[in-house]
């Protein structure tokens, strides 16, 4: 029997906004909650679009402070411990879920490469010493691993392990994952690749992870709401208008600077600055002002 029931619904991964001395901006942190939860919105503090490799154990313990207070219960508030080592990301867990955050997101370690056998001990040994409400995140971009679906078929049986969010796109992936764990009541899939979530909810995914709901969680909120009414139509006519709005900024960067460039989007709509945290830079000015006139005419 699980600890908790599974959530669903949408899951926007914030940025993590950032003072120009390479802080934590608490007030912009406020405002981008208060702007996705007024949307009815859950998220993910400190994940991958949150930057989290660059982050302090600190600025993501007070990330997730703020998210707590300001989404006030509204919506679900996930944090990740993305850590690669294992007693710092026990550690950042129990905090996390003492602070009031609704569940903890955990990926692989990503600096030696991982058996099988190693991963799924990992995610169980985790599992059990947080004792709480966790997903798993498979993220192949960024661990250069992909987690097998035997292993997710071992950890979905256990009772702190909710589901998972997985970002893996390579070909018939979302397939395979539904057809495995779309049927099973006590374990969530969430679609973390924004483009194939029209695709995933049709498959039974429970929930999608779009970083661009930092900017647009309404569009998000109403694809959700038509995917639950099995309005199709609607759901794909909104996909196509996510995917039109990514492509305003994503194309042709890297994934750190495809983040520089959210953040671009997220200053020009008054939500946080476009400072990254170092190693990762902000876009150079022209290309920054064209992102934002691009993103500002977007209906």
């Amino acid at each position: 029997m699980k600890s908790a029931p599974p959530h669903d619904g949408v899951i926007v991964p914030l940025v993590t906004p950032a003072t120009a001395d390479g802080r934590l901006d608490a007030a912009a942190a406020e405002r981008l909650v208060a702007h996705v939860a007024d949307h009815g919105c859950g998220m993910l503090v400190a994940g991958t679009t949150g930057e989290v490799a660059s982050l302090t154990d600190d600025t993501r313990r007070r990330f997730v402070e703020i998210a707590v207070r300001v989404a006030a219960r509204r919506v679900p508030v996930f944090a990740c411990v993305a850590h690669n080592c294992f007693e710092n990301a026990v550690a950042l867990g129990r905090e996390h879920l003492r602070a009031g955050a609704d569940a903890v997101v955990a990926m692989l370690p990503n600096y030696f490469k991982l058996e099988p056998v190693e991963m799924l001990r990992y995610f169980a040994q985790l599992a059990d010493a947080i004792a709480g409400p966790l997903y798993l995140y498979n993220m192949p971009l960024t661990t250069g691993m992909s987690v097998p679906l035997d292993v997710i078929e071992v950890l979905s049986r256990h009772s702190h392990i909710l589901g998972m969010k997985d970002s893996e796109g390579t070909p018939g992936r979302r397939e395979a994952v539904a057809e495995r764990f779309a049927g099973r009541a006590d374990f969530a899939l969430f679609m973390g690749v924004a483009a194939h979530s029209a695709a995933a909810l049709r498959l039974g995914f429970r929930g999608v992870v779009p970083s661009s709901g930092n900017l647009h969680p309404d569009l998000w909120r109403d694809l959700y709401r038509a995917a639950q009414t099995k309005d199709w139509p609607r759901v794909d006519a909104l996909q196509q208008k996510t995917d039109a709005f990514a492509a305003l900024y994503q194309p042709g960067r890297s994934l750190g600077q495809s983040l520089a460039a959210l953040k671009a989007g997220c200053d020009g709509a008054g939500l946080c600055g476009p400072t990254m945290f170092s190693p990762l830079t902000p876009l150079e000015s022209p290309d920054r002002a064209a992102v934002c006139a691009r993103l500002a005419q977007f209906t």
